[in-house]
């Protein structure tokens, strides 16, 4: 949070006051702000629930706070990629793997204060190195050696980590296998899947509105407009890869020809 903060303020320096008050005007917009509160809302409806079959506690809060802020955002964010069922796949799948426990256990074992607040910038500043080493060594086959000798040193560090978490889980094993630690490992994944939902209909919501504006534009009678919106309704539902297959093949040309109904049918097949 510190080293956030620290860059937010940096970042506001170099992309100047009235930059940073546009894109902050451009944040609190409706469109966005409403459907993201209405997330939070989701959000603690779920804890609410969790809470009442004692499945969820408040030693779990700063975890939730932290999925929140962090996770949770970050898939409302990118809802807009969501074109086809498929797309949720790999967030489910993302949350069971092995790394996800090494990951928990490597931020369960975190190093003092102070050694947290050097090593995580030097490591961030080596990760940007070298993802912009990769880049740059298209252009550059010189620039592989640098990309190379990046991954190597990020191979040592995370051994080292791996080492030294190992040594702990090993040394204070009974402090790290408890009911609340195994919720807090859990509660991503439970959380993640939980939230699906909502996410799709947002998604939903968000593909037939894109859908409906370009309809507006390529037909021009709102009687015609109305008609064809409501066949995608019936025809859709809350069928997201059917809303994406019409969405992409839609041809006012075609419909006009053949009609409304057997042009939606025929797409659909």
């Amino acid at each position: 949070m510190i080293w956030s903060s620290i860059f937010i303020v940096g970042a506001i320096i170099i992309i100047k006051l009235k930059g940073f008050l546009d894109l902050l005007k451009a944040f609190f917009n409706y469109k966005i702000q409403v459907p993201l509160w209405l997330m939070f809302i989701y959000i603690t409806g779920i804890t609410i629930c969790l809470y009442h079959f004692k499945i969820w506690n408040l030693g779990l809060l700063k975890d939730t706070i932290i999925w929140s802020i962090a996770s949770a955002t970050v898939l409302f964010f990118n809802i807009n990629k969501a074109k086809d069922f498929t797309y949720f796949k790999p967030i489910v799948f993302e949350n069971l793997k092995v790394i996800v426990i090494l990951e928990f256990m490597t931020n369960f074992y975190t190093f003092n204060f102070v050694t947290e607040m050097i090593v995580i910038p030097i490591i961030t500043f080596l990760g940007v190195l070298q993802i912009y080493a990769e880049h740059s060594a298209k252009t550059n086959l010189e620039h592989m050696k640098v990309a190379s000798c990046l991954k190597s040193t990020f191979a040592i560090v995370g051994i080292l980590i791996f080492l030294y978490v190992g040594f702990e889980t090993y040394k204070y094993y009974i402090d790290l296998l408890t009911v609340q630690n195994i919720k807090s490992l859990l509660l991503p994944f439970v959380f993640t899947i939980l939230l699906i939902p909502f996410l799709y209909l947002l998604a939903l919501y968000m593909n037939y509105e894109t859908l409906f504006i370009r309809i507006s534009y390529f037909i021009k009678e709102e009687k015609k407009q109305k008609k064809l919106k409501r066949s995608i309704l019936l025809c859709s539902n809350i069928n997201l890869n059917k809303l994406h297959k019409i969405s992409t093949n839609l041809n006012w040309d075609i419909i006009e020809k053949h009609g409304i109904k057997k042009s939606l049918k025929k797409i659909l097949k």
